[in-house]
């Protein structure tokens, strides 16, 4: 069953996140969404949050409502842009979210995350219902190891290894796999490693290994869920744009965003992209 959580009012947390400049973002009369207002989505700037904005967009328009993508720096100007009203939603990834919001959250899984993020937003924001996509940890490993599943089983044999972390996936993994799992790898090589890690979405594995070999769970929750949870001014979504929403946490998959995120990096238009997986949907 999908999660919706109320936001819980801590607003300091995401005003020191905007800097000077921002507004209160307190909901007013003139804030509120009127009945012919667009819904501004965010677009954080990466391939993925421009596919994810381009995406919430063509569900919304197929319920109904109006919408048009806003572009924003990244993910802290675009939690700014919430706050003061030049968006009223935000696709997100959770874990991404809330390490902005509360930095020293120690929620890890999902539901955690989830229910963390929700709190450390102010009043007048709340968390929507997640997708199944998301941005997770990806460690897989050719390396013939008898039994290992999981990162805790394949820890010990790490020292005799090289991995390969493409893209910019790299960035904290490896110092959280030796810190929690003990995994400390040989040397880093930059292709053909014996354990390639990435990230779903983001730093997807190459092409040839991504198929290949056993992909290790992280059985000790070293990473924090990184689900897509749409983040929302209250009073912006009426009945039709939150039916809209609830299609998208619904139907989006990792793979399907890893793909269309793939397209859209390529160069196709994201708003084509989008609106063929809406189409897709919508024939299901």
């Amino acid at each position: 069953m999908k999660r919706r959580a109320a936001a819980v009012g801590v607003g300091v947390v995401l005003l020191t996140v905007c800097g000077t400049g921002c507004g209160t973002g307190e909901p007013s009369s003139a804030a509120s969404r009127s009945a012919s207002a667009p819904i501004t989505v965010a677009d954080t700037g990466s391939p993925a949050g421009t596919t994810l904005a381009a995406i919430y967009r063509a569900a919304l328009l197929r319920g109904g409502t109006d919408a048009v993508v806003v572009p924003t720096r990244d993910l802290s100007d675009a939690l700014a842009a919430l706050d003061d009203t030049r968006v009223s939603l935000l696709p997100a990834f959770s874990g991404a979210a809330l390490a902005l919001l509360n930095s020293s959250s120690d929620a890890r899984t999902a539901e955690d995350v989830h229910e963390a993020l929700a709190r450390s937003l102010p009043d007048w924001l709340t968390v929507s219902d997640a997708a199944t996509a998301a941005d997770d940890v990806v460690v897989r490993t050719s390396a013939p190891v008898t039994g290992a599943a999981t990162l805790s089983a394949f820890a010990p044999a790490c020292a005799g290894l090289t991995v390969t972390v493409p893209g910019e996936a790299g960035e904290g993994i490896l110092s959280t796999l030796d810190d929690v799992y003990g995994c400390r790898f040989a040397g880093t090589v930059d292709r053909g490693g014996d354990v390639t890690i990435g990230r779903a979405v983001t730093a997807p594995l190459p092409t040839g290994e991504s198929g290949t070999g056993t992909t290790l769970t992280d059985d000790r929750a070293a990473f924090a869920a990184q689900e897509v949870a749409p983040l929302v001014r209250k009073g912006a979504l009426d009945d039709a744009a939150a039916a809209a929403l609830e299609t998208v946490a619904g139907e989006l998959t990792t793979a399907d965003l890893a793909a269309a995120t793939r397209r859209v990096d390529a160069g196709e238009p994201a708003d084509v992209v989008a609106q063929q997986w809406v189409d897709e949907v919508g024939g299901r």
